[in-house]
């Protein structure tokens, strides 16, 4: 085997004692790898080599976790609904329909499926989604409102809440959000919560905001916020 010749090491101080360090480490010699090593390295390219097209492809797809089979799914659902309105001409609007109603469940499982996930940024990305069918899609409310209430991450947390904004108005959802403010210890979560509520809170929610923040049950900071924002609305 050929040995490449050292190149010199580069150095930036004008010291010459530094200078003649990284001039005598330029002179050591390369080592051999040992044979254990190089025998891993040929095992490993060999594997990678021999890998079947399925497992690329697999690889490729995402196919190794959850989210990547439902991606597979979703395709091959929007693909079949794609070819049947394409082969024929559509004369009956029920079949359209239902493409539409089968389309609103594949998109709501994967949702669910993504505010699930091990990974918070794939529960973040789900949140997103979530944001834009919340509003007609209780189950996806429920969803976001656990993730609102139980998410170990604290971003994922604050997204959640404010994704939930439309549907403060109603009863179950309101009234968990309202507790929820209550007793949040994260000051984080405490303003999302707080801003939830002057943006899209009922007079009695604005209320109950302005009552936890008199009695000193927010955080010193939000306390000032919600005084500043309710002497702004009252102007």
């Amino acid at each position: 085997m050929n040995r490449k010749e050292p190149t010199s090491l580069p150095f930036e101080s004008s010291d010459p004692d530094e200078q003649k360090l990284w001039s005598a480490l330029s002179d050591l010699p390369l080592e051999e790898p040992s044979s254990q090593l190089r025998r891993r390295f040929y095992n490993n390219l060999h594997e990678a080599g021999s890998q079947s097209w399925i497992e690329s492809l697999a690889r490729w797809l995402g196919m190794r976790s959850n989210g990547g089979w439902a991606t597979v799914a979703a395709c091959l659902v929007i693909g079949f609904g794609v070819a049947q309105l394409t082969d024929t001409p559509v004369t009956d609007s029920g079949r359209l329909v239902a493409l539409e109603e089968n389309l609103a469940v594949l998109q709501r499982e994967l949702i669910l499926d993504r505010l699930q996930d091990a990974s918070a940024s794939t529960r973040l990305r789900g949140v997103v989604d979530a944001s834009q069918v919340v509003a007609s899609d209780q189950q996806v409310a429920r969803a976001l409102l656990d993730r609102a209430t139980q998410d170990r991450s604290v971003s994922v947390r604050s997204a959640a809440i404010d994704a939930l904004g439309s549907q403060l108005g109603t009863g179950d959802i309101g009234s968990q959000v309202m507790l929820l403010l209550e007793g949040a210890e994260s000051p984080i979560v405490q303003l999302a919560l707080v801003d939830l509520v002057l943006r899209h809170g009922s007079t009695s929610q604005i209320g109950q905001l302005q009552e936890l923040a008199e009695n000193d049950q927010l955080h010193p900071d939000l306390v000032q916020h919600v005084n500043n924002a309710l002497r702004g609305q009252s102007i």
